[in-house]
């Protein structure tokens, strides 16, 4: 059965539309407005409001006067590339310092994501138009991985890498789908080695992997000369080592990626960092999280296959859908693959590559959703209204339901009682608690010490015996945490 473009109901193109957004919306409105992040975007998000305020630069971030690993500890923060900080801290100086800053600084991330999804499977099915309104598919099955709906609001570099490299392939995809070739074309590889310029400088080589886009493209498209997406990657390669050139003429540029790289990549590769396991397991966490990621992808693409059976509707995979697969899941696989070699793997790192994981399950997809909604529409119409229902209810079931996170109350009464920007004391078990480093400095600039010598000490009860209830002001906090405040200085 085939689908005509200008037959599509109504209900196709608004009621699925309706029903994506909805589905985003469960995660991502209680998430964002919960004033709860990961330690990593607490962390970040404080490096940029720090660096908004003239505390640090952009070629020397400063996180604060502690760190809670033994890394980084240069006087300034050179985990990371300072691409998003510096990003972040230009909406910092337009909206303040809010935690406003971090919620429009996702979203525009997560509109981001969508509208280059939606672009990238419109281009990849621009000889089968009938299938072009269906892009909400891909973005459900995007949105649908635990890693998507966790990370996006939670202001990770891996989420704004991801999205330079996305618009890295787009706009190498919008060159190689030309049918002719003239000099002014060659303005969309070299605005895609910039992009992947922009994701390096994000979070370094990960970023690097749409080098392979052309010439993936081209195993997998005859239409498209070999010779046509080797120069695309020439004039990226050329483009890359042109920008990275004039950034290291730079001392200070050369000094930080300098510092960067010795710390963390050449560290990470020899096993000297942070570990997410041992031994050869260790090298393959990401292709497990991955998979647990993708049982609801197989559970509905199995499902397809069982109504369209019962109802005698035999749609098989098309020749030219599971060639557009196969691409979607090299490039994918592309961007995967280059990490396995560490063992400091986290799932969040998958962000990147998610999209083309999304795409190729959207691609096997779509022949039978497509069918199955014009043979049965009111079905459709019927399990996509009461899809919508459930979303909003479910979203507003964690709105009624979530409870404040301890340390973002701790951190925000502080403001309170402690001088902002203060260097205040810790109890040893709780220095290394990376969420009290992240979320004091970034909602009150705090720093940690373990000196006895500080007049403020944040603790519980484990260290209290160390202070003098009758002259040391003892104050309850959330979670049967203290603030201590001596009325004289110890030495």
């Amino acid at each position: 059965m085939s689908l005509n473009a200008t037959g599509l109901n109504r209900y196709i193109k608004v009621l699925p539309w309706l029903f994506t957004a909805s589905f985003i919306f469960i995660t991502f409105l209680p998430r964002s407005l919960d004033d709860t992040m990961f330690m990593d975007g607490v962390t970040y998000a404080a490096i940029s409001r720090n660096m908004s305020i003239g505390i640090g630069s952009f070629w020397r971030p400063f996180f604060a006067h502690s760190f809670w690993l033994p890394y980084d500890n240069n006087g300034f923060f050179s985990g990371h590339p300072p691409l998003q900080f510096g990003l972040q801290a230009i909406l910092f100086r337009i909206m303040g310092d809010t935690p406003a800053v971090e919620i429009v600084y996702n979203l525009l991330i997560l509109l981001g994501y969508l509208v280059v999804i939606i672009a990238l499977w419109k281009k990849l099915l621009s000889e089968h138009p009938e299938y072009r309104p269906f892009a909400w598919i891909p973005i459900l099955c995007w949105y649908g991985m635990v890693i998507v709906y966790y990370g996006m609001p939670n202001n990770f570099l891996d989420s704004t890498m991801g999205l330079f490299c996305l618009l890295s392939c787009y706009f190498q995809l919008c060159f190689l789908k030309l049918k002719k070739i003239t000099n002014g074309s060659y303005l969309w590889p070299f605005i895609g080695g910039i992009c992947i310029f922009l994701a390096f400088l994000t979070k370094g080589p990960v970023g690097l992997y749409p080098f392979a886009f052309s010439i993936i493209y081209a195993m997998f498209h005859r239409a498209t000369p070999f010779s046509t997406s080797l120069k695309s990657t020439i004039v990226m390669l050329f483009v890359f080592a042109a920008i990275l050139s004039g950034v290291l003429a730079y001392q200070p540029a050369r000094d930080f990626l300098g510092t960067y790289f010795n710390g963390q990549v050449v560290q990470a590769l020899l096993q000297k960092r942070e570990k997410t396991g041992t031994g050869l397991a260790a090298h393959f966490t990401l292709l497990v999280e991955l998979a647990r990621n993708l049982y609801p992808h197989l559970i509905v693409l199995a499902a397809l296959y069982i109504p369209s059976y019962r109802i005698n509707l035999k749609t098989p995979l098309s020749a030219p859908m599971a060639k557009t697969s196969q691409f979607a899941f090299l490039i994918a696989f592309s961007g995967i693959a280059p990490m396995l070699v560490s063992v400091k793997q986290y799932p969040h790192y998958l962000l990147p590559a998610l999209p083309f994981v999304a795409l190729f399950f959207g691609f096997l997809m779509i022949e039978k959703i497509a069918a199955l909604m014009f043979a049965r529409k009111r079905m459709s119409i019927l399990l996509l209204g009461i899809g919508c229902f459930l979303c909003w209810g479910l979203t507003a079931a964690k709105f009624a339901t979530d409870k404040p996170d301890i340390v973002v109350q701790n951190a925000k009464d502080l403001r309170q009682m402690v001088p902002r920007g203060s260097t205040i004391g810790i109890c040893h078990d709780l220095y290394q608690n990376a969420d009290i480093h992240a979320n004091f400095q970034r909602y009150h600039r705090l720093s940690l010490t373990e000196s006895d010598t500080a007049r403020y000490v944040f603790g519980d009860s484990s260290c209290l015996p160390k202070f003098d209830a009758q002259r040391d002001s003892i104050i309850p906090m959330h979670g049967k945490y203290l603030l201590i405040i001596r009325q004289s200085r110890h030495r």
